[in-house]
């Protein structure tokens, strides 16, 4: 999700090759598999379904086709439970960009299966929506970070209300 930052820094993925790349850094793809302009398009729209779900955790609005481009991704990955020291992980028998992008789907099935998806975040000020993991006792974090967003949010807050109440 943060390798677009909305608030104006950079898209990290402008395109296949800075994908190719990004996925081999992380050990994702193998180095012989090459990546398209449809592969890179295909992982934008995962990335995005997943800030939106993750805006869904936060209580934020949310486009509902987010959970059809998750499921999606998963079947052309064909994941499958590999159970393993009583822990199930999902593996994708697909090669390529859609394997790469399985094993990002295969860690959201699995955090909701260890009941820790819900923590994933999307910061809640519009224009950052940056992921963040709520580690709060109380799952109520509400910003990426409380001393930039939060601090910002707030303050725009206050001056709506002394606005309001000074018309």
């Amino acid at each position: 999700m943060n390798t677009n930052d909305l608030e104006g820094g950079p898209e990290l993925l402008p395109d296949a090759g800075a994908l190719r790349r990004w996925l081999l850094a992380d050990d994702l793809i193998d180095p012989a598999a090459p990546v398209t302009p449809a592969d890179h398009v295909r992982a934008i729209a995962v990335r995005e379904a997943i800030r939106e779900l993750a805006c869904a955790n936060a209580g934020l609005p949310h486009h509902p086709q987010a959970n059809e481009i998750v499921d999606e991704a998963a079947r052309r990955a064909r994941l499958r439970p590999v159970l393993e020291d009583l822990q199930t992980r999902y593996e994708p028998e697909a090669t390529g960009v859609d394997a790469a992008l399985g094993h990002i789907v295969g860690a959201i099935h699995t955090a909701i299966a260890e009941g820790t998806w819900h923590r994933l975040k999307a910061c809640e000020r519009d224009i950052c929506r940056w992921a963040f993991y709520d580690a709060s006792k109380n799952r109520s974090g509400h910003w990426c970070s409380m001393a930039v967003c939060g601090s910002r949010e707030k303050n725009r807050r206050a001056y709506r209300r002394r606005r309001a109440a000074t018309s």
